[in-house]
């Protein structure tokens, strides 16, 4: 049987209602000829509801990565053979026509190894952004505008792990995912946009492969409580020492920056609460780069547990 166009893969954690409306709204769009694979980390087998929702659909009951979507994603590429590799949060629905603009990015020349899709958010002008889309700035920090919608193509740096799609033969040279930013896992989509640029690939912005982004709740803490904020500021500490190496000036100015934005953090007990966050963040951050970079940028290549596995069942 000869490999499928486009693999999508699915991740989810206890949040079955999610998955099946995401899968429903797939199978209503993509059609028979896509290989679907999803990864759930939930405690209940749910294969039934998925199966029924996509018919056809490859479904791996994996409640051994609950709390690591980054693995659970990995476990997913030991099973993909799509020429291109698509990944959607549980908790998107696909609007009509995204594999059609899916398909017309990754025909565009000069060819594209990564495309971030336009995943909406349904507020109020969020069609138009002022700053360069997603791009890192030389202050360590990222823009963002994916919910944006610019005219054609669109040159980036990183994308968003709700919908981003890449070519099999990259996910390959790289082995994967970085299976290690815990928590949240944020910044494991800008981790793998940046790689694929470190090996001279083409990373896209996509406005036509759209998706709308309907947030699940989160099943630890929520949306940017303070979990949230200090993971995110450790992983974002990983990833630009990842990226740059500990002694990069792009890092000591992105610590910089974060402290310095203290000061517009409302009141008083707000400064304090946000100092502490960052401080523990960009510390514990810090402990957790020297342990893998070990001061260095990491080679691109450098990738999770399962990078060689990934790399043989990509390449078979």
């Amino acid at each position: 049987m000869s490999d499928p166009d486009l693999s999508v893969c699915i991740v989810t954690y206890e949040r079955s209602a999610f998955m099946v409306r995401c899968l429903q709204s797939l199978a209503s769009d993509v059609g028979d000829d896509v290989e679907v694979i999803v990864v759930d980390a939930s405690a209940v087998d749910d294969r039934a509801a998925a199966v029924e929702a996509f018919p056809g659909a490859q479904y791996l009951h994996r409640p051994g990565l609950a709390g690591w979507m980054t693995r659970s994603r990995n476990a997913a590429l030991l099973h993909a053979r799509g020429t291109v590799v698509a990944f959607l949060d549980d908790d998107v629905v696909i609007s009509p026509g995204w594999r059609r603009g899916l398909d017309d990015a990754f025909a565009s020349e000069p060819r594209p190894d990564a495309v971030a899709g336009r995943t909406r958010n349904l507020l109020p002008g969020e069609e138009t952004y002022e700053l360069p889309i997603g791009r890192l700035r030389d202050d360590g920090t990222l823009t963002a505008g994916f919910a944006s919608l610019p005219s054609g193509l669109i040159e980036v740096d990183h994308g968003i792990g709700a919908n981003m799609s890449f070519r099999r033969e990259m996910l390959a040279r790289l082995g994967g995912f970085r299976d290690d930013y815990p928590g949240t896992a944020m910044r494991e989509d800008t981790d793998i946009f940046l790689r694929v640029k470190r090996l001279g690939g083409r990373t896209v912005f996509a406005p036509d492969a759209v998706v709308d982004h309907l947030p699940a709740p989160h099943v630890k803490g929520r949306r940017f409580d303070t979990r949230y904020k200090l993971y995110g500021r450790r992983n974002h500490m990983v990833l630009l020492a990842r990226y740059a190496g500990l002694r990069s000036p792009l890092l000591r100015r992105w610590i910089v920056a974060d402290l310095r934005a203290i000061r517009d953090a409302g009141g008083l007990l707000r400064r304090v609460q946000r100092l502490g966050v960052s401080i523990l963040g960009i510390v514990w951050g810090f402990g957790a780069a020297i342990r893998q970079a070990r001061w260095a940028p990491l080679p691109a290549e450098r990738a999770g547990q399962d990078a060689e596995r990934i790399r043989a069942a990509l390449r078979r």
